[in-house]
């Protein structure tokens, strides 16, 4: 049986060893929860980053204007996710598990929304997410909750796409699946600022906040980008929240920091990456204009309650998702440490 220190040194150098033994055997002889706060910062990730895409993490754009998108995900083996979460010491999660079995879009944005050119094929998609979403049984994500709770795991943040063309019972039921995966808050992904005010009545019925995810299209103003935008997203609930992807803020020559100082109260959880300005590419964490460390230790001295999530989507180094997951978790704690 292994202590609580021992477990701690499997590490990457134990992935092969720990994965020979029963899931269920590896749950009950870790501690009850996994701690992955260093200096008061929780740290954590969110899911496709680990998986290369599954499971539950949301289906995401391309590191970098142009680039390929990554390839379906497979699979979800969540037995195995939690497994390799629990070696790396990972207990913060946002997923979209209120999403498993939904039907895949099919000519979105990139960020899953509607396009400006609306083809059969997504017209087609749509429908069939649209149905789904009315009709499906809710009891995977109940089900998927409570694996992770069980396995010490604070699934504390979904992940869904509130699309354009989405109908009042269509957003009542996705909130139905957020409710039903035990979240209170989800990061909105392509969600728009124009859906904030059909948004808002679900987000007070139900108590889960929107936390409007940031991109880098500061020029379009029905995009989550500018501060402008967040500005009016904020004051149309007090429910609305804010999920501030670094990098891409970043990449839209924002001011994280800046915005961080004068929001923090508002803000959920950050998506952690390093891209350049400009609408630069994503790249290796301290290559790129993005401010990580600073922004980790202002949120470390001012104790702000915010969450540092990894999303790892870059393209520019080699190693597997385990490597590469550890390699910026240790990032993150080497400067909160400092």
């Amino acid at each position: 049986m292994y202590s609580r220190r021992e477990f701690g040194k499997l590490a990457i150098s134990g992935v092969t060893a720990a994965a020979t033994m029963p899931v269920s055997r590896l749950w009950a002889q870790a501690p009850a929860t996994i701690d992955s706060t260093v200096r008061g910062v929780k740290l954590g990730i969110i899911s496709n980053g680990l998986r290369g895409g599954a499971p539950g993490g949301r289906p995401g754009g391309p590191g970098a204007p142009g680039a390929a998108p990554p390839p379906p995900p497979p699979p979800p083996d969540f037995d195995q996710f939690i497994e390799d979460l629990r070696t790396l010491g990972i207990g913060h999660l946002e997923s979209a598990v209120n999403a498993q079995g939904q039907p895949r879009l099919v000519g979105g944005t990139p960020s899953q929304n509607t396009p400006k050119v609306i083809t059969p094929e997504y017209t087609q998609a749509r429908e069939a997410i649209r149905q789904w979403r009315l009709t499906a049984p809710l009891d995977r994500q109940r089900e998927l909750a409570g694996k992770f709770k069980a396995a010490g795991i604070n699934l504390f943040s979904g992940v869904v796409t509130i699309e354009d063309d989405c109908t009042d019972p269509e957003i009542d039921a996705i909130f139905k699946r957020l409710e039903a995966s035990g979240v209170k808050v989800f990061c909105t992904n392509g969600t728009r600022v124009s859906m904030g005010p059909r948004i808002k009545p679900f987000a007070e019925k139900y108590k889960i906040s929107p936390a409007f995810h940031t991109h880098a299209q500061v020029d379009d103003p029905n995009e989550v980008a500018s501060p402008a935008s967040l500005e009016q997203l904020l004051k149309m609930s007090p429910m609305f929240m804010v999920n501030l992807d670094i990098g891409h803020y970043t990449a839209g020559n924002q001011d994280a920091v800046a915005f961080i100082r004068a929001h923090h109260d508002r803000i959920t959880h950050l998506h952690m990456k390093d891209r350049k300005r400009d609408n630069g590419p994503s790249v290796v964490w301290g290559t790129g204009d993005t401010p990580i460390n600073q922004v980790l230790l202002a949120i470390r001295d001012n104790k702000w309650p915010i969450y540092c999530i990894i999303e790892r989507d870059n393209r520019d180094e080699q190693g597997t998702p385990m490597e590469l997951t550890k390699k910026y978790m240790d990032y993150m704690k080497r400067v909160l440490e400092s």
